[in-house]
């Protein structure tokens, strides 16, 4: 690799006349491109911290292979951050008002080798997915793999052949290597996105339960490989037709954190059908993340009882029937203790004694 490092009067034969003659007229573009990277980069490293921590908060029990591939690639996609920041730092900072900078390749060079470290972890871990769906088809799996090493060779070759020009303006030297590269890696992702539909699609029951599962998969996978994949078309299309703009390292700096982004979605969308799932059961409204570190909040069941005293008419009229009888039954009673004594004492003046009887 050509390491033209600003340690010199001229970079590819231009001095800093040269290069502020050859740069001015797009002067404004270019530093548009350079700040769009810069800012698009950063926004999507922000895209992806919460994803990384809420996976290894909420996934703690995942397989360790698993595991290893979400911060392999996560860790990558931070580094190419930082990479980004210390490039931006070199050219605004360190060569302020300098334009021979800008033909050094040094620092482009490296980004399709970072890249390469990233993509194609994550393509090998969908590539799984789709062996796995397929039935474990070994002839795609190994046609997946092949493509996934091409794209690898094809990104380190770009690294090697863009890196040993002589400045900026050699770019169009990389294009074999480059087309191999991008080629390969929209090739992949296409099987790797068929092949999951595929497997998703036979998977239909005609429950509709499964069917709704199968539909949201099916949507998933589209909203996690797709984007990466028109970027790589996109990168082609952009270099084919220039080049030697600094606008194809736009999509560059996109490439892999759209890769790791639709890894932790995928993966953390996991938590979202779980709770789904047990919502459809217990009929109520999910809760899938936590917004503070307190435990979830319990199931409250309230109890309210409530006493009924029952009306009924036949006991009612039984209970004043007796009423009635009891009442009855005393005033007879009175008037036979009463009839008793007038009996037994005849009258008042005892004429009707049995002793005063003949």
């Amino acid at each position: 690799m050509n390491v033209n490092a600003f340690n010199s009067d001229t970079i590819g034969g231009f001095d800093e006349a040269g290069a502020k003659a050859l740069f001015a007229k797009d002067a404004k573009f270019m530093l548009q491109c350079q700040m769009a990277s810069l800012i698009i980069d950063t926004f999507l490293a922000g895209v992806l911290l919460p994803q990384f921590i809420t996976y290894f908060m909420y996934q703690k029990d995942d397989k360790l292979w698993t595991k290893g591939v979400v911060l392999w690639c996560s860790l990558w996609s931070f580094a190419i951050t930082c990479y980004y920041w210390a490039y931006m730092s070199y050219l605004f900072v360190d060569c302020y008002g300098l334009w021979l900078p800008w033909l050094e390749v040094r620092w482009l060079a490296l980004m399709p080798l970072f890249d390469v470290l990233c993509v194609c972890v994550v393509q090998s871990f969908f590539a799984y997915r789709a062996y796995l769906l397929v039935r474990r088809n070994k002839f795609i799996y190994a046609l997946i793999t092949a493509l996934i090493l091409a794209a690898a060779g094809g990104g380190i070759g770009v690294t090697i052949v863009f890196g040993s020009q002589p400045s900026l303006l050699g770019a169009d030297k990389s294009g074999p290597t480059l087309i191999t590269w991008t080629a390969t890696t929209t090739a992949a992702d296409v099987v790797i996105a068929i092949c999951i539909l595929w497997g998703l699609l036979q998977s239909k029951s005609g429950w509709s339960h499964t069917d709704k599962l199968v539909t949201r998969l099916i949507r998933l996978t589209f909203e996690a490989q797709l984007p990466p994949t028109f970027l790589a078309m996109a990168y082609v299309i952009e270099w084919s037709q220039t080049p030697s703009s600094l606008l194809g390292a736009v999509f560059q700096a996109l490439q892999s954190k759209a890769y790791t982004i639709g890894l932790l979605f995928t993966l953390n969308a996991r938590l979202t059908f779980t709770v789904s799932q047990d919502a459809t059961k217990s009929h109520v409204t999910p809760q899938v993340y936590a917004m503070t570190d307190r435990k979830p909040t319990q199931l409250e069941v309230t109890v309210q009882q409530e006493t009924y005293i029952h009306n009924d008419m036949y006991a009612q009229q039984n209970a004043q029937q007796q009423t009635k009888h009891a009442a009855k039954s005393d005033s007879i009673s009175d008037y036979d203790e009463q009839h008793a004594v007038t009996n037994e004492n005849g009258s008042r003046a005892r004429l009707t004694s049995p002793d005063n009887m003949a």
